[in-house]
């Protein structure tokens, strides 16, 4: 039997972000719209009384959401204002209206809705699902920083997307690594850096692994990096240290193909741009203990103003290129 996407999110608090829970049919259409898109919403039949929740974690380009209605319901949002959204059930089943493709989605089938697409659906009073919400403009971005030109048109993902697939094989350990990140991301320095890295990681597996229709326009480019692009990368890293920098964002700062970037670094300094970028905030990290003395920050604060949000590998790389623990350094200098 094909996986169930509800794992993915189990560990997630939803209730923490609960935006409401209401019988009140105006009250949620007034709400969801304001996380998702305005919509008519109307009760189907007369058996079942609404008990509606919206669940909402807004994350920047990117949100979480979890809904049901407790009751059948008919939605028509026409067309998404600006966004993609993956479908994701948990539980029960609902019917949906992509153009001219009608599709039943459940817990083993999910679904990509795209700008392009005429959208509307019908669901069963236990319908309940997880939704994650993409901004068109970082779906545009990740293309650009992938294929090195904009996007000519609006992309539109293959609507089906089912759990036993290589699609979400490819996107759900990303989605549970984006789940992952968010109960600890209380520390401000490790909530931004991470959420960026993990935001970029979610776009680029769309694109990369779900079908859509310009996939063919994706391949790898030929030809070799300008020489003064590995320069304006490393510029472009040393200026913004402290930072969230992703592998996209590089690339579109550049203004070449990340695969090209990539390759570039490769050439010229035997490991990714990712690499390069934590050599360098190693140094400013240790950099910062040193001048701060018997007054420094504390280690884990400084690592995390840098971007380590991992304290434990942080730690090993440190010990790995300086032959000695950050602990030990504040110790010699103070």
């Amino acid at each position: 039997m094909a996986p169930s996407a509800l794992p993915t999110f189990a560990a997630l608090d939803f209730d923490r972000a609960r935006v409401f829970q209401t019988r009140d049919l105006d009250e949620i259409r007034e709400c969801s719209a304001r996380a998702l898109s305005p919509h008519s919403l109307s009760v189907v039949g007369t058996r079942n009384p609404l008990d509606a929740r919206l669940d909402h974690l807004p994350l920047g380009e990117l949100s979480l959401m979890r809904l049901r209605w407790g009751a059948p319901v008919a939605v028509d949002p026409d067309r998404l204002s600006g966004y993609y959204l993956l479908s994701m059930p948990t539980r029960g089943c609902a019917e949906f209206s992509l153009d001219r493709w009608r599709h039943t989605v459940t817990p083993l089938q999910a679904a990509v809705v795209s700008p392009s697409q005429r959208f509307h659906f019908q669901s069963q009073s236990d319908f309940e699902q997880v939704l994650l919400r993409v901004d068109r403009q970082a779906v545009e971005n990740g293309w650009q920083a992938l294929a090195g030109r904009p996007l000519p048109r609006t992309l539109t993902f293959d609507s089906a997307l089912r759990t036993d697939g290589p699609g979400w094989q490819a996107l759900q350990p990303v989605l549970q690594l984006l789940a992952r990140s968010l109960p600890g991301a209380g520390r401000p320095g490790a909530g931004t850096h991470l959420l960026a890295r993990v935001q970029d990681m979610v776009v680029l597996t769309l694109l990369t692994q779900l079908a859509h229709d310009q996939q063919g326009q994706l391949l790898p480019t030929a030809g070799a990096a300008p020489p003064a692009c590995v320069r304006r990368a490393q510029d472009h890293m040393r200026a913004h240290l402290a930072e969230p920098l992703t592998a996209s964002g590089l690339a579109l700062a550049c203004g070449v193909p990340l695969r090209t970037l990539q390759a570039a670094f490769q050439r010229s300094h035997g490991c990714g741009p990712m690499r390069w970028l934590r050599e360098q905030r190693l140094d400013r990290v240790r950099e910062a203990l040193i001048a701060g003395g018997a007054e420094a920050a504390p280690v884990t604060d400084t690592a995390l103003r840098f971007g380590f949000t991992h304290l434990g590998e942080f730690s090993r790389h440190y010990r790995h290129k300086f032959g000695e623990t950050p602990s030990q350094t504040v110790a010699r200098h103070r």
